[in-house]
């Protein structure tokens, strides 16, 4: 299992090209990050290169909805740039959402005037558009599901069937599901049950507890069990810790390392 780092929040007492070397001081040699637009690619390139760090993952949307037929144009050609980013910095993953969202994660538009059916529908018809091109580039779209109920209202995709069906009907290696532990928790729970029945379409997991969003151990969820569960189904691939330290980012580091 790869352990990635999310510099959007932790090490937020240093700025941003100062927290490369904090993450590989730490011990970690994944860094992951959410909207790639609002930052200096070539330099955060020089950094990982200086700290020899891999780039996980980063937001490959931002202004466009997945659920919008109106806006499923422009959104591809927003993932495909993003794509290019995406090999430029060696980087395998780009998160995908349902939803636009804005400052702070608010969902810029539920457009409760479509459909259901026809979000679903919608979805579906860009992944498979995206599919060979993710292929071709070797880059994994991992569509995430948030949760609605605290953080996200009005987000379409919140829980892990749906999500996990579309992937399903899409059938591309590089078009897969990120399971986020802490968004799956305050929707629906049965955390170790989920992961063993959907291992086969999660290509990324998130991790932080309930409540706070914080680190390992704050809140309710038994973390060395998800971890032994995971250990045991041989999950290989990342598990990205995009939480927020409960006190500094030294203990949130150090309850990371201990699981």
């Amino acid at each position: 299992m790869k352990k990635s780092v999310c510099i959007e929040t932790i090490f937020t007492e240093a700025p941003l090209a100062e927290r490369f070397a904090l993450v590989k001081e730490a011990g970690f040699d994944y860094v992951e990050f959410w909207t790639w637009k609002d930052k200096d690619i070539t330099t955060i390139k020089e950094l990982c290169l200086q700290y020899s760090l891999k780039v996980a993952s980063f937001s490959g949307d931002q202004d466009y909805s997945l659920i919008n037929p109106d806006e499923s144009e422009k959104y591809i050609s927003f993932v495909k740039e993003s794509i290019k980013t995406a090999q430029y910095l060696n980087c395998k993953n780009l998160v995908i959402h349902s939803n636009a969202l804005g400052e702070g994660g608010v969902v810029l538009n539920g457009y409760p005037e479509i459909p259901d059916s026809k979000k679903f529908a919608t979805i579906f018809k860009v992944l498979k558009d995206l599919a060979p091109i993710a292929e071709r580039e070797k880059v994994t779209l991992v569509l995430e599901a948030l949760n609605s109920k605290l953080d996200h209202a009005g987000n379409f995709l919140n829980n892990t069937i749906d999500p996990a069906s579309l992937i399903k009907l899409v059938n591309s290696p590089y078009i897969k599901v990120l399971y986020d532990v802490y968004h799956m928790q305050i929707m629906e729970g049965n955390i170790i049950d989920t992961l063993k029945r959907y291992l086969d379409v999660i290509g990324y997991i998130h991790i932080a507890d309930v409540p706070g969003r914080h680190e390992p151990g704050t809140g309710e969820i038994n973390y060395v069990n998800v971890m032994d569960a995971l250990k045991a189904l041989k999950y290989d691939k990342v598990a990205g810790y995009e939480l927020f330290p409960l006190k500094s980012s030294k203990e949130a580091i150090n309850a990371i390392k201990s699981l």
